[in-house]
């Protein structure tokens, strides 16, 4: 009989964990997809359709509390590996009147630029206005060895990127 009081005691305790971890989760979900809203707009799309993901399965009941934890998780780690990584790839310039397709160079999370698939232009991300800009044409060669790099076409290198410099802390 006490193995039976233990066991039951056990489940309320377990149903009482899952009624607090699944707000705690949904909280998390709003987390990410602010912090996505505000970083800079690299695979925009792809990472706010994994938001929205996410979101889905919250309302699943066919899904455990336990498989919404691990996922969120794995949303959280992707997010943070894009810190840490170079990438590249080809998607439409946003706000472009051209809907150009162009290649893209992700740095971490400070810079994102972009090469025009006939290399005559580059731009960047501006952070503190959140807008395109065009570069100077200097930079075109540097932007096409960066995306080089990228793609482990070539030896990483120096690279002359434009930069945001950090604001100043108050």
């Amino acid at each position: 009989m006490e193995e039976m009081d233990s066991i039951r005691e056990q489940l309320e305790e377990l149903e009482s964990t899952n009624r607090g971890i699944v707000p705690l989760m949904l909280r998390m979900v709003d987390v990410l997809e602010q912090s996505i809203r505000l970083d800079m707009p690299f695979r925009l799309q792809s990472r706010l359709d994994r938001v929205a993901n996410l979101r889905d399965m919250m309302d699943r009941a066919d899904v455990t509390t336990s498989e919404k934890y691990r996922r969120t998780m794995d949303a959280y780690q992707t997010e943070m590996a894009y810190g840490r990584t170079m990438n590249s790839y080809r998607d439409q310039l946003p706000g472009d009147a051209e809907e150009r397709d162009v290649d893209f160079l992700q740095v971490g999370r400070i810079a994102l630029v972009y090469l025009t698939l006939d290399g005559d232009e580059s731009g960047w991300f501006n952070p503190g206005t959140r807008q395109w800009e065009v570069l100077d044409s200097g930079y075109n060669n540097s932007v096409r060895q960066a995306l080089r790099v990228a793609r482990r076409q070539a030896a990483p290198e120096l690279l002359k990127l434009p930069i945001a410099a950090p604001e100043r802390l108050q």
